[in-house]
């Protein structure tokens, strides 16, 4: 049987560095804390590592100013999250969890043999609205029992990127503010983007069989990445015209086939710097001639130097 942790149960808290704010479960439960941290009004940013020495249920109550949307980024593990009224929210490694709360009530449930670590945005309902518009926000935050789970997906490239860069931003000593409103920033659009397609719109303009073509020229982008291909040659590979190519894309990846192939590229850049690739070997990897044109790219993109990736040399 899990060990269920109460309300009732003392959670000790301290003050950390730049603001950030810990709260921890008794030792004897094992490495269980949350830490946070106030970005501005309406945005705050949350780290959670979980290590339990048994299964837990963590019971979970907490009212709230506004209603919020939660963007949780699965770094490490999974964990689960089911509200008073039965909602289920999964947390696992590789995959976002976007969902809103007007009150946080309900159970957190931790499993002793997983370590979950996770990264997560919490967005109020002005800076929502101020993004969004009102009747937009309304309808994302319009939901029933206090959670509404809007998307579970595995987590895109620039939103892994953005993450990956933030959390090594708040591991400093020094938070370089400036930074981490880039990256949460970037993030949030990234998701907000996404979260366009769950909101209603006109009925598809391909049929199935230019669905599975506009799918495998994907596949060909994500394939042959460090290939100069051209919309012309891609069209060509898969049997559409260039204007059905790009509509599809858009309708389908809501984005064009050069931001969809910059994107592939940046993500495979970081990952092979992480694991100690020099700049120019990564620039070469992901299809680019000169490495400086790679650089001005991948700091376009990112908002960071691609020598500030290293990971450990090889």
């Amino acid at each position: 049987m899990p060990y269920r942790v109460s309300l009732e149960i003392s959670r000790r808290r301290e003050t950390r560095q730049e603001g950030w704010e810990r709260q921890q479960l008794p030792d004897e439960l094992g490495d269980c804390l949350t830490d946070s941290f106030h970005i501005g009004p309406g945005i705050s940013l949350l780290r959670t590592r979980y290590r339990p020495q048994q299964d837990l249920v963590e019971e979970s109550l907490k009212q709230l100013e506004q209603p919020v949307l939660a963007i949780t980024f699965g770094l490490v593990g999974e964990s689960l999250f089911r509200s008073r009224y039965g909602t289920e929210l999964h947390f696992q490694r590789g995959h976002t969890t976007v969902s809103t709360f007007r009150c946080i009530q309900g159970e957190r449930h931790y499993r002793s043999d997983l370590v979950a670590r996770q990264l997560r945005l919490l967005i109020g309902a002005e800076i929502l609205s101020h993004y969004l518009g009102e009747k937009t926000c309304k309808l994302l935050l319009d939901g029933k029992g206090g959670v509404q789970l809007l998307a579970h997906r595995p987590t895109t490239g620039a939103s892994l990127a953005h993450a990956n860069a933030l959390l090594k931003e708040t591991e400093n000593e020094s938070l370089d503010k400036l930074q981490t409103h880039i990256h949460v920033l970037g993030l949030l659009a990234e998701q907000l983007r996404h979260l366009d397609l769950q909101l209603p719109k006109r009925m598809p303009r391909h049929c199935q069989r230019d669905i599975e073509k506009i799918d495998e020229a994907r596949a060909i982008l994500d394939a042959r990445m460090d290939q100069g291909l051209t919309v012309s040659e891609l069209a060509a590979a898969v049997g559409l015209n260039e204007c059905k190519l790009r509509d599809g894309f858009r309708h389908r990846f809501n984005m064009s086939p050069h931001r969809l192939l910059l994107e592939a590229r940046m993500k495979k850049a970081w990952q092979l710097l992480e694991t100690g690739c020099q700049v120019a070997e990564a620039a070469y990897s992901v299809g680019y001639e000169h490495p400086s044109n790679f650089s001005a790219a991948f700091s376009r993109f990112f908002g960071c130097a691609p020598k500030s990736v290293f990971g450990p040399k090889r």
